[in-house]
C-alpha cells in the first residue's frame, strides 16, 4: 500500500510543518506507513528551528497526487491546499480554527479543538497513548505551541497548551530563553524580507459575497518596522488585493515584546470594519490594540459582521 500523507496547507508555518512532522512519527510508532511531505515552501521559523538544531527537512512534494491518503494538520479548508490535495483523499483533519471547511473533506475524521495550537493536539496523542515521542518531534512542538501561543500570551492559549509543553521540554530540553531566540529570528525584514513575509503568511477568505485578505506578521519592534516603512506595507497590501481582488485588505502587525497589535489598512471600508469589531482607532493607516490578539481569532468577529 501507498504510505499515508502528513501535510498541512500549502507554504506551511511553523505548527503546520511540527504537527504533520510529529503526527507522522505518531502514525509510524502505532504500525502506520506514513510518510510527511509539504508543497509549496516552508516558513522562515521552521527553518530557523529545523537549522539551528539540524533537525531533518521534510520533503518538498508539487502535489499529493502519489498519495491515495492524506492526514491535513494545522489545515482545514480548501483555500488552503489550493487545488493540490484531492478533497476525497483526506482521511483525518487535525485542526484548531474556529472558522474551517471541514465538511468539504467527504471522507475525513476530523478533530477540531479550540486550543493555542495544533501541535497541541498531535502532543496529547503521545502522551493519551503512552508512546515516547523523538527529541526532532518534541522540540518542534515545543516551538510551535510556543510560536502560536506567543509565549502563552495570547488570547489563544489554553492550559492544554502549556501541559504539553511541560510534558514535551522535558524531552526538548530547550533553553530558558528560546521564546526569544525564536521570535528574534522572524523579526529580520530588512530589505526584500517585509514583502516576502506579507506574501508569504497570508490568507484570504470568503465571508458571503466578500473577500478578505489579511497579513499577518509577529515581531519584535513593530513600532519601528511601521514607523520606518509604513507605505512600502500599505503598497504591497494593495498589490494584493488588486492581484486577488479582494473586497478588504489588512495587515495584523503582532508586537511580542510590548504585548500589543498594530493594524494597517488604508481603504476606509476595511478601517471602519475594524474599528467596529475590535474597538480600535485608525490614525491614518494604522490602529493600535493593547494585548494580543491572531488573525485566527479575528476572522471570525470580521465574518459575523459581514454576513450578519
Amino acid at each position: 500500500m501507498k504510505p499515508i500523507l502528513t501535510t498541512g496547507y500549502v507554504n506551511p508555518d511553523l505548527d503546520a510543518v511540527a504537527g504533520a512532522i510529529a503526527y507522522c512519527e505518531f502514525l509510524q510508532k502505532i504500525g502506520k506507513n506514513a510518510e510527511v511531505g509539504f508543497i509549496g515552501e516552508i516558513h522562515d521559523e521552521a527553518k530557523y528551528v529545523l537549522d539551528h538544531y539540524n533537525l531533518t527537512y521534510p520533503k518538498v512534494i508539487p502535489n499529493a497526487d502519489d498519495f491515495d491518503q492524506v492526514v491535513l494538520v494545522d489545515a482545514s479548508d480548501l483555500i488552503g491546499v489550493e487545488g493540490k490535495i484531492a478533497p476525497e483523499k483526506v482521511i483525518e483533519i487535525i485542526d484548531h480554527r474556529k472558522v474551517h471547511e471541514a465538511d468539504k473533506f467527504p471522507n475525513a475524521k476530523v478533530q477540531i479543538e479550540l486550543v493555542g495550537s495544533a501541535s497541541t493536539l498531535v502532543a496529547e496523542k503521545f502522551i493519551q497513548n503512552n508512546i515516547d515521542i523523538s527529541k526532532g518531534s518534541a522540540i518542534l512542538l515545543c516551538g510551535a505551541i510556543i510560536s502560536n501561543t506567543l509565549n502563552f500570551k495570547g488570547g489563544v492559549t489554553t492550559e492544554r497548551d502549556k501541559k504539553a509543553v511541560e510534558y514535551l521540554n522535558k524531552i526538548a530540553l530547550l533553553p530558558n530563553n528560546f521564546w526569544k531566540e525564536l521570535f528574534e529570528a522572524k523579526s529580520d525584514l530588512s530589505g526584500d524580507k517585509l514583502q516576502e513575509r506579507i506574501r508569504g503568511d497570508f490568507a484570504w477568505f470568503v465571508m458571503g459575497n466578500k473577500k478578505l485578505g489579511i497579513a499577518q506578521i509577529e515581531i519584535i519592534g513593530a513600532d519601528k518596522l511601521i514607523k520606518e516603512r509604513v507605505a512600502d506595507i500599505v503598497e504591497t497590501l494593495e498589490n494584493i488585493k488588486s492581484e486577488m481582488k479582494l473586497d478588504y485588505i489588512f495587515q495584523n502587525t503582532i508586537e511580542l515584546e510590548q504585548c500589543k497589535n498594530l493594524f494597517i489598512a488604508k481603504d476606509p471600508q476595511t478601517q471602519a470594519i475594524l474599528e467596529k469589531v475590535l474597538g480600535v482607532k485608525f490614525s491614518e493607516f494604522v490602529a493600535e490594540r493593547p494585548n494580543l490578539i491572531m488573525r485566527k481569532q479575528i476572522v471570525p468577529l470580521i465574518k459575523q459582521e459581514i454576513e450578519k
